[in-house]
């Protein structure tokens, strides 16, 4: 959009259509409390800090489907979308969509490493009514 408003406006007011342009995205940018966030253990960002070297992030979303209802769903992406929200630092990113998040605000993403398996995990969804045994999938609850 950006190049756009370059060809079609002179230079000279190409850089004030610029500035205003930057400001309203600046100001329009989706703000998140601290108790809607997806949280990150410690665990989870050194993991993401040892496999995610080359630019990549980690994405979450929430599908229909699983043994309950809703599931989580983990995928390495290199696109960020209009509507992803981005949580943690630069070089162990986690980003999820405006409707997963609605799902699972507040829940804290961590890395296990078990006998039987090793992988990220979902804890304390607070939106969770219950779960399936094995932590993958959920319901939620009906208020």
């Amino acid at each position: 959009m950006a190049l756009q408003i370059r060809r079609i406006i002179s230079p000279f007011y190409g850089k004030c259509a610029m500035r205003i342009f930057r400001q309203f995205a600046s100001e329009n940018v989706t703000k998140i409390d601290e108790n809607s966030a997806l949280k990150l253990s410690e665990a989870c960002v050194k993991r993401l800090r040892e496999i995610c070297t080359d630019g990549s992030f980690l994405r979450v979303s929430v599908d229909g489907g699983g043994c309950s209802g809703f599931q989580y769903k983990f995928d390495f992406d290199t696109k960020i979308n209009n509507d992803d929200l981005i949580f943690g630092p630069d070089d162990a990113r986690v980003v999820i969509d405006n409707i997963s998040l609605d799902y699972c605000a507040g829940t804290t993403l961590d890395y296990k490493e078990e006998l039987i398996r090793s992988g990220f995990v979902m804890e304390g969804n607070p939106k969770a009514d219950q779960g399936c045994s094995c932590g993958a999938s959920f319901s939620i609850k009906i208020d």
